[in-house]
């Protein structure tokens, strides 16, 4: 089961290498949602040679992610994956690709659960940017959840524009998950493993860097895989 509140990431954004508590997080249970039919939906194409922005192969130091790690989280690339390994119970981690700020865009990774329990959080951050600090999230969980938010440095929780909601699209537990964010102006389309998801509508970010995030929950640690990054044109 999935909390109404999202932790907050706001005090994350000092570094691409912050990790903080979640004990500030609102936290007002919510009965479990039913799953619900997936919509029809136009499938979004897969980025050709002309149409791709980035791609991240290695994730190794010389490429926009770093690795360093700390007692709370370990971060490394290991086989062309990243890593990030949050040890804390009670702690999300996050790095951002520096450098590298996209406005339309088709965002897309392929996230893999290797270790930790399945109430976890993990996901992408986008359209963050230095001038505001402030940022966008879309989330997947292990026990199959999905949530998408708003959030920045000065506020003191995030908005919740799309609540922790259950879908059969996502696989759980130690599996494989193919995320895909396609953002057009204000608008954005969240799918995963192809599957459309939900629309969510909001204006006031129009450009920023992207990046990963794991969150763990006080029942263990989460350790999240990441790999086949891409960015392409919509």
């Amino acid at each position: 089961m999935k909390n109404s509140g999202m932790i907050s990431l706001s005090v994350l954004l000092v570094t691409t290498l912050a990790c903080s508590s979640v004990s500030s997080f609102i936290a007002t249970p919510t009965p479990v949602p039913t799953s619900t039919p997936l919509p029809t939906f136009t499938p979004v194409p897969s980025p050709t040679s002309e149409s791709l922005l980035f791609e991240e192969i290695t994730f190794s130091r010389a490429g926009c992610f770093d690795v360093e790690s700390t007692s709370d989280v370990k971060r490394y690339e290991e086989s062309g994956q990243f890593h990030m390994d949050v040890l804390t119970p009670g702690l999300l981690a996050w790095s951002l690709c520096e450098n590298h700020p996209f406005a339309d865009f088709v965002m897309e990774v392929d996230a893999t659960q290797v270790e930790g329990v399945d109430d976890n959080g993990y996901g992408m951050v986008f359209r963050y940017t230095d001038g505001s600090d402030e940022y966008y999230v879309f989330a997947i969980s292990g026990d199959g959840f999905y949530v998408f938010a708003f959030d920045g440095v000065k506020m003191d929780s995030p908005e919740i524009l799309l609540d922790w909601t259950e879908s059969s699209a996502i696989n759980q537990g130690t599996q494989t998950n193919h995320l895909k964010v396609v953002a057009v102006g204000g608008k954005f389309q969240l799918y995963v493993n192809d599957q459309f998801l939900n629309e969510v509508q909001d204006a006031r970010i129009s450009s920023g860097t992207v990046g990963f995030f794991v969150l763990s929950s006080d029942a263990g640690g989460s350790h999240i895989s990441f790999d086949n990054l891409k960015v392409s044109a919509p």
